[in-house]
């Protein structure tokens, strides 16, 4: 086993294993937000509707106030929200680190030296890339506060 091959591996299988980890990250928070924010919608709702009273008495109070501390243990329109936001989240992911995982693939899995060189080679600046434009503000718009 060449050097070539070793480094294309090892390249390919961090790279690989970052964008994972990424991708899984990406997909983490979206579930979270998604789930929180329709949970939220929700309770509002709900909180709303059981706010109104058609007949004004305690008893009907008391009968709101009971279903409305009753809970679900876990509710179907959570898991929905969890699985969508998850996968809306894993797909965002995907579609970032489309270059670093297809470079990464064509670094791992080509047989020709020439193949892997190209992998290897597009894998350094798919990863140089993406830290050039994502850790500093060299492509962002840094003008919002000057009128023009």
């Amino acid at each position: 086993m060449g050097l070539l091959n070793i480094a294309s591996k090892t390249a390919a299988l961090l790279a690989s294993g970052t964008s994972l980890y990424d991708i899984h990250t990406l997909g983490v928070r979206e579930a979270n937000i998604k789930r929180e924010s329709n949970y939220a919608d929700d309770f509002i709702a709900q909180n709303i509707g059981a706010s109104k009273l058609n007949y004004p008495s305690k008893k009907h109070s008391n009968m709101k106030d009971w279903i409305m501390s009753f809970s679900y243990p876990l509710q179907i329109s959570e898991v929905w929200n969890t699985v969508s936001g998850y996968v809306s989240g894993a797909l965002k992911g995907i579609v970032h680190n489309a270059a670093t995982l297809g470079f990464s693939a064509l670094a791992f899995f080509a047989k020709k030296d020439g193949w892997k060189k190209a992998g290897v080679i597009g894998l350094g600046l798919s990863v140089a890339w993406d830290f050039i434009k994502n850790s500093t503000n060299l492509f962002e718009r840094t003008d919002y506060l000057r009128r023009k």
